[in-house]
């Protein structure tokens, strides 16, 4: 079942700042004794206040069935992370990243992404034997570490599927490894893998015209805006009429948050 969600305090993509006393670990690696994994990273988000999508759950589901990766893609409040958590509910296995901005090192990353694969396949390997000595993101680092992480999934899953959402990988933009990565690991997925990436921008050249080789759907906030009548039945559940709905459809374009202020600031 697809949702989405209503609730105004919950703005996509931003839920991951974590608490001072968050439960951290050690990532357990030589060249990464200062780095500390945080849990709330791996976690599906949870929204509150959920209402379905249908068109939104076809759209994605057949995404994900057809193409190695599918990228979501609109500013916050859009209501990406949203439609990617839901989506995630139905699935057995999900290695979820939230990333964020201080993940823009390879070290970081590396072990971050790392973590959640081995995570969500339930293995008993360490990041440190997972990823190659060398901290520098080359080329044969980079597809070293995915061959050992991407390996040990498969042994874990037999052919159980698996999907990988990276949330946020905007942030991940201006990396000079990130073009050599995402190349690398969409030609290494495996068959029962599939790639869901959000973010908040248009991705640099390389990743964005994967598009036309087939190997990448993009799904963009003109697609996550609501419709008239999905508008529609979203007022009405807040207890506004149908005259309202097309009223605020028309100033808002449908954009979620943009919905949530203009009911808001009417109740107020």
């Amino acid at each position: 079942m697809m949702t989405y969600f209503l609730d105004s305090h919950f703005d996509s993509g931003d839920m991951y700042s974590p608490a001072g006393n968050s439960d951290v670990k050690s990532s357990g690696l030589g060249w990464l004794d200062t780095i500390h994994l945080l849990k709330e990273k791996f976690e599906v988000p949870r929204y509150l206040g959920l209402v379905r999508r249908p068109r939104l759950e076809e759209l994605l589901g057949k995404s994900v069935d057809q193409y190695p990766a599918t990228l979501i893609s609109g500013r916050a409040g859009t209501g990406k992370t949203a439609l990617a958590a839901a989506f995630c509910r139905n699935r057995r296995k999900v290695a979820w990243y939230s990333v964020e901005s201080s993940d823009i090192e390879w070290k970081v990353f590396a072990n971050y992404f790392a973590a959640s694969v081995l995570r969500a396949v339930e293995s008993g390997m360490l990041v440190d034997q997972m990823l190659p000595i060398d901290p520098e993101p080359s080329q044969g680092t980079i597809a070293a570490s995915l061959i050992n992480i991407l390996a040990e999934a498969q042994t874990q899953l037999l052919h159980e599927p698996l999907l990988i959402v990276l949330d946020g990988i905007h942030h991940l933009f201006d990396a000079p490894w990130f073009g050599e990565f995402f190349s690398l690991l969409l030609s290494s997925l495996p068959e029962n893998t599939n790639l869901l990436l959000l973010c908040r921008s248009k991705p640099p050249g390389p990743l964005w015209r994967l598009r036309s080789k087939q190997q990448l759907n993009v799904l963009d906030e003109k697609v996550l805006a609501f419709d008239l009548a999905e508008t529609a039945r979203f007022m009405k559940k807040l207890g506004f009429l149908r005259a309202d709905a097309e009223r605020f459809h028309a100033e808002t374009f449908g954009r979620i948050s943009k919905l949530l202020e203009k009911s808001d600031g009417v109740k107020r």
